[in-house]
């Protein structure tokens, strides 16, 4: 089985619970986790998720004739 190596963690690490000995324990490559955004196994960051509520009308209901 090859080794792999170990890359160094990047600035956006630090305060990470994964963060042992100045490496990652879960990502071999820490820096490309960080290229499209927050990594998805930061512990000491959390995403937002922004949401929207619109009401939407779905068709009208009938009147009761009295």
């Amino acid at each position: 089985m090859e080794q792999m190596e170990w890359k160094p963690i990047v600035e956006k690490c630090s305060g990470c619970g994964n963060v042992i000995e100045e490496r990652c324990r879960i990502w071999t490559t820490p820096a490309a986790k960080w290229r499209m955004g927050i990594c998805p196994s930061a512990t000491h960051m959390k995403v937002e998720v922004k949401s929207t509520e619109t009401k939407v009308r779905v068709g009208q209901q009938k009147q009761k004739k009295k």
